[in-house]
């Protein structure tokens, strides 16, 4: 393995932990926020499923957004898809249900949202047109993954887009001296660091994928991003 490609090292976060004190969680998941805004997350997503839905005639889909934490990205995809001519329906899952209702709070709104374990969902098969998912595949190992993922294709008429940052050196010393200078605490800087220890590069996220969906595909997207997809089974 390359120097600039360190051994994976799995850890918990502490921002799922159910114990974190409110106001930490909240600064956390504002930072958290900043971060998808800096790479674009919403907009990237957005992007694949524009192509997708055009591709297949999709008008008005319903996504389901696994994993959404504050519902953020949710949102910013549901603004995105509805300026590019395809109004959607966004539902934000998280098993965390504080950090759906913070996100309701920081966000003044009522957007949709269920309190979910992932590997549970509340959904039938074929009962939402996507799945996406951000910054949430470093969580689980790789047989985790695959019986997520698995699940997402029965799940999604049409397929899922997983958005998941790479393990890599660089964007490990970004966020270290990035995360010093802009985050509100230190909650972020600390998940921030074990979320890219425990990322995985595109070729081991195409290995799990393709072991669980035929056909799933794996897309490096800048900086230091990948983009899993897949049609539904």
């Amino acid at each position: 393995m390359s120097f600039l490609i360190p051994p994976r090292r799995p850890s918990h976060e502490i921002l799922d932990d159910p114990g974190i004190p409110a106001d930490e969680m909240c600064r956390s998941l504002e930072d958290l926020s900043l971060v998808h805004r800096w790479w674009g997350n919403a907009r990237t997503l957005g992007g694949f499923l524009v192509g997708e839905m055009r591709r297949l005639g999709v008008a008005r889909p319903v996504l389901l957004d696994v994993g959404a934490g504050s519902a953020d990205v949710s949102r910013r995809l549901a603004r995105s898809l509805a300026r590019a001519g395809h109004p959607a329906t966004v539902f934000a899952a998280d098993v965390q249900w504080r950090h759906l209702v913070a996100g309701r709070r920081l966000a003044r709104d009522t957007f949709p949202a269920v309190c979910a374990d992932a590997f549970v969902l509340p959904f039938g098969d074929g009962s939402v047109d996507w799945i996406v998912s951000t910054l949430f595949f470093h969580h689980f190992s790789p047989a985790e993954n695959a019986r997520l993922l698995a699940s997402f294709a029965r799940i999604a008429r049409h397929g899922f887009a997983i958005l998941d940052l790479t393990r890599h050196r660089i964007p490990l010393g970004f966020i270290s001296i990035a995360g010093r200078l802009v985050f509100k605490t230190r909650v972020s800087l600390l998940d921030g660091i074990s979320s890219v220890r425990q990322a995985y590069t595109p070729e081991e996220a195409r290995r799990i994928a393709r072991n669980a969906v035929p056909g799933a595909e794996v897309e490096r997207i800048f900086p230091f991003r990948f983009l899993v997809s897949a049609p539904s089974a």
